[in-house]
């Protein structure tokens, strides 16, 4: 078996990886003559610790040791070629400041703290964290706010450059101690406010800050929260300066729908996805999360407000605060250039839009017609699992339709070409809300 071959095998077993991160594992385990730690190979990779070893069970001849070593026994797959993989795009060096931060981590030595979901960044992550902020040339002259800070990354920002103000919300007084002291003997400047994030930001700080950053709870809640505050502290958006959010999240494979729920969530504050740095953050102890996070750089629009949420279980170990909604399917649908027929004949389009239901499963109970003097007219239709209606726009030739139903919707992948079939248009624009 070459190569090429023995991958897309392990591909088709581990669907969730990417090829070039399963040639990379294996690049890592043949690298050297007496294999690879199992919590290097985490650290080095980001891949969580569930997928990590469902990968490993897929690899034939592959062994682990009572150290965790991991070796593989064929001679065969030692002698293919395989090439290395980086799952971060940026890696920044600063020896000088890592030093300093060494030295402070040694000298403060401090445990994370379970019950506040802390798990440290390793010392390069710090001066990653701060770095891309400095390349983006967002600390010079700018105030800079901080939700949490077990990574001390104002203090590598203050070695970076010189903010013009910078603050740090923290829950954690030993971690406030730690930053005041620091502050301090090297004249930073940074302020420390004790804050536990469930509670709403002080008004003598909402909408002061031009940058906020956050590494939240890596729960749905935490992250919601978290965002949330950020959005208070943030300053609107200003005719030439556009405020920025970088916030973290964990890497996860186990459910690509988590993904989707923390976009859903950033575009309820209508803030814009300048770049997402996958696997960025890396973290001592955080095997589940393959010790890494992403990371979500957000641009602040004029539409962006906070909400005050108050969201009480947002740490790992406690149960979700945001239950799950009953299951829903919402489509926002617009038809042009549809023939004129449809405006003029209430009975062309009703029957047009009973055969639409008819053909994805929807039962009818009751229909509606409201008139308008426009000679516009709307058609609503209750339906078994919710309602349908359909509004005519004769001036645009235009419709739009909107579907609710509580129930999954058959033939989901005829929705497009039934629509085009019935309205007699290719002028299809549909929008899945949720």
């Amino acid at each position: 078996m070459n190569k090429q071959e023995f991958i897309l095998k392990l591909k088709q077993q581990n669907p969730d990886l990417e090829t070039a991160e399963i040639e990379g594992v294996m690049h890592l385990i043949n690298k050297g003559p007496k294999g690879i730690k199992y919590n290097t190979l985490i650290q080095k990779t980001g891949i969580p610790k569930q997928t990590l070893n469902t990968l490993l069970q897929s690899i034939p001849h592959i062994s682990i040791d009572k150290t965790n070593i991991i070796t593989i026994g064929d001679t065969k797959l030692k002698e293919l070629k395989f090439k290395k993989y980086s799952g971060s795009v940026l890696g920044y060096k600063n020896k000088s400041i890592e030093k300093s931060l060494k030295s402070i981590r040694g000298k403060y030595k401090l445990d994370a703290k379970r019950e506040y979901d802390q798990f440290f960044a390793n010392i390069k992550t710090t001066v990653n964290k701060a770095e891309i902020i400095n390349k983006k040339r967002l600390i010079t002259g700018k105030s800079i706010a901080l939700i949490g800070d077990d990574d001390l990354m104002s203090i590598a920002i203050c070695l970076l450059s010189k903010p013009l103000k910078i603050t740090v919300f923290e829950i954690d007084k030993d971690i406030i101690n730690l930053i005041n002291k620091v502050s301090e003997d090297l004249n930073l400047n940074i302020e420390t406010v004790f804050y536990d994030v469930k509670s709403n930001i002080l008004p003598q700080y909402i909408n002061k800050y031009d940058v906020v950053i956050t590494d939240p709870p890596y729960t749905q809640g935490g992250f919601e929260l978290f965002l949330d505050r950020c959005v208070s502290l943030v300053k609107r958006v200003s005719t030439f300066d556009f405020p920025y959010i970088f916030i973290y999240y964990g890497n996860s494979f186990k459910s690509p729908e988590k993904f989707l729920r923390i976009q859903d969530s950033i575009n309820k504050y209508s803030l814009v996805i300048n770049d997402v740095l996958y696997k960025f953050a890396r973290y001592e102890g955080a095997e589940s999360i393959g010790n890494a996070s992403n990371l979500y750089v957000l641009r602040v629009t004029k539409n962006t407000y906070a909400r005050e949420r108050e969201i009480e279980n947002i740490y790992t170990y406690q149960e979700p605060s945001i239950k799950s909604f009953p299951y829903v399917e919402h489509y926002s649908i617009k038809l042009l250039n549809v023939p004129a027929v449809f405006f003029k004949s209430i009975n062309v389009l009703d029957k047009a839009s009973r055969d639409f239901c008819k053909k994805h499963g929807l039962k009818i109970i009751d229909t509606k017609v409201t008139k308008f003097a426009s000679n516009a007219f709307t058609i609503t239709y209750i339906l078994a699992t919710s309602n349908f209606s359909i509004h005519t726009w004769q001036e645009y030739h235009a419709l739009h339709l909107d579907l609710l139903t509580c129930s999954k919707l058959t033939n989901k992948e005829q929705i497009v070409p039934n629509l085009m079939e019935l309205f007699n248009t290719k002028d299809v624009d549909i929008k899945r809300v949720e």
